[in-house]
């Protein structure tokens, strides 16, 4: 269960019509225990308060519904709170000030609204107020939110008390827009982005109020409303309460694909697939049953887009683990789309999603739009690629060079000479590496370096272990590549359980690992470490081309 004395709860006690507030108020937290997703913020606020290094104006910027606001009021309570000799980041939340900060009656924590206070008047009033000292908090603190919507000339007013302000002042500033802030401004202020929230975090934060709310729901539709809250933990709340008024406490996948106007994926899958095969009647009858189903053409465009993108990464990283983005449905789909396509054939059909988006938007008749949009990928998918096309030609003119038997013997003898060469060329496993990257088959130049351990290496021959339990789909890729490259069959033995060896990507690890710890008995390094025991390591880069201290 939630302990709700963490968040907001701004009920009305004197009239019950009133008593029931959004999740998206109700949830809003108290402190920054309870603001998800932004720990790199909250931690440099965390060593500033106590180091006491405390600056005189803050901005604070991100997408919407991330904690901008919520930020500045956590920090604004924390600079005035009465509960501590000093100022904290984590405010009692009990004592005068803070209940008073908590009810929007604190005389010395103004809050404006840039929106409706644009002009240089309004500024020239706030600067003339900063002069007066605080009446019962340590300071006088202005948040300014959605700051980007001030005038220049109000920009302009506020210069020189945002650079020298008396010591009893300080500014927050939150902002959607930081690029229409001018920089004289954005100099004079410590700057903090509030990044998207993940998906993961916010399926666990809402999985967590559903349970306070004691409300069922599935993990589909959890995937659901965070996918469709693009980061946004206010939206993904905004639509969770929706969904509870839909689902009433018992939140089906079905209600809330209704509620987004999402198709059914399994028939956006197929619809995706019968495009990549070029088969106009089966893309044809697809469309028009997912229209039957309430479909938005213009949300079909979107969705067609995401199912591209994955497949794309899924032909590009096999290895890549994608559980964490998507559902074990779209993982499955995804690996199988991918073994049948390749990058060319997604990227023209993502190139041709991209511009029909924009004419969809802009088209009177959105049923036939889309419709046109979709036979011009059957079309553009049958097109060869030019890679296709120069191997074609080539085979062409070697099929006109060949007169006679002599030229044939001699193609032949070339061929293996060729292969001698090729075998030649690749008698280590990294001279096997150098030539797969050669040849630009950067996807079985990943699995080998990420996902296989030589246990024993010879031209046409080797013994491995697989990182990953489940490794047929990287074996029949390896095979199946290895004999397109070299022409010839290959010989790979899988032996289990033999964790002596590493794979290309582990001893890398391993020797940054190593260099790491070497670099942190140095003894400047030492003493950066014990001024400041949080820190990290994350990269050693030298000071010389291609050389390494």
């Amino acid at each position: 269960m939630v302990d709700q004395s963490n968040f907001n709860k701004e009920v009305s006690d004197d009239n019950s019509s009133y008593d029931y507030q959004v999740l998206a108020r109700r949830y809003r937290p108290k402190n920054f225990d309870n603001l998800i997703g932004q720990t790199s913020t909250v931690r440099i606020l965390s060593n500033a308060f106590k180091l006491n290094r405390i600056a005189h104006a803050f901005l604070f910027t991100g997408v919407r519904g991330v904690g901008k606001t919520t930020a500045a009021r956590i920090v604004a309570k924390g600079l005035n709170c009465l509960n501590t000799d000093k100022p904290t980041i984590a405010p009692c939340g009990k004592c005068s000030s803070c209940l008073a900060a908590a009810n929007d009656r604190h005389v010395d924590i103004i809050e404006i609204d840039a929106a409706s206070h644009t002009g240089v008047d309004d500024m020239r009033e706030l600067t003339e107020g900063v002069r007066y000292k605080p009446s019962v908090g340590r300071f006088r603190i202005y948040i300014i939110d959605e700051v980007h919507m001030l005038s220049n000339q109000a920009f302009n007013a506020l210069l020189k008390t945002l650079e020298e302000p008396p010591e009893h002042a300080k500014f927050i500033f939150c902002t959607t827009e930081i690029r229409k802030i001018p920089i004289t401004v954005l100099s004079r202020c410590q700057k903090f982005d509030l990044r998207r929230v993940s998906t993961t975090e916010i399926i666990n934060h809402l999985k967590m109020i559903c349970e306070s709310e004691k409300v069922l729901i599935d993990s589909e539709s959890l995937n659901l409303l965070a996918r469709s809250s693009e980061g946004s933990v206010r939206d993904s709340l905004s639509l969770l309460d929706q969904a509870i008024s839909i689902g009433k406490n018992d939140i089906k996948a079905e209600d809330v694909k209704v509620m987004l106007g999402l198709s059914d994926k399994s028939k956006v899958w197929d619809l995706f697939d019968s495009l990549m095969e070029g088969d106009p009647l089966k893309v044809i009858k697809n469309y028009e049953d997912l229209l039957n189903d309430g479909s938005d053409p213009l949300l079909l465009i979107e969705e067609l887009m995401s199912i591209c993108h994955n497949v794309t990464r899924a032909i590009a990283v096999p290895s890549l683990d994608m559980s964490q983005s998507m559902s074990e449905f779209e993982v499955v789909r995804a690996t199988n789309s991918a073994k049948n396509l390749n990058i060319p054939s997604v990227n023209k059909c993502w190139q041709i999603l991209i511009k029909g988006q924009a004419e969809v938007q802009s088209t009177y008749s959105i049923k036939e739009a889309t419709e046109m949009i979709l036979l011009r990928i059957i079309y553009a998918a049958k097109i060869p690629n030019l890679t296709d096309l120069i191997e074609k030609s080539d085979l062409i003119k070697k099929k006109n060079d060949i007169a006679d038997h002599s030229r044939n013997t001699k193609l032949s003898e070339n061929n293996i000479s060729n292969d001698t060469s090729i075998n030649n060329n690749i008698n280590t496993f990294e001279d096997l590496l150098s030539f797969v990257k050669k040849n630009k088959d950067l996807s079985l130049y990943t699995i080998l370096i990420d996902q296989i351990r030589v246990i024993e290496y010879e031209p046409y021959s080797i013994k491995v272990n697989f990182v990953k339990e489940d490794y047929q789909t990287f074996f029949d890729k390896i095979k199946k590549s290895l004999q397109s490259l070299t022409n010839k069959n290959w010989r790979i033995e899988v032996i289990d359980n033999d964790n002596e060896f590493k794979s290309i990507s582990e001893k890398n690890e391993i020797k940054k690992e190593d260099k790491k710890n070497k670099i942190k008995e140095n003894i400047i390094v030492k003493s950066i470490f014990d001024e400041f025991p949080e820190s990290e390591i994350l990269e050693i880069k030298s000071l010389h081309d291609n050389k390494e201290d």
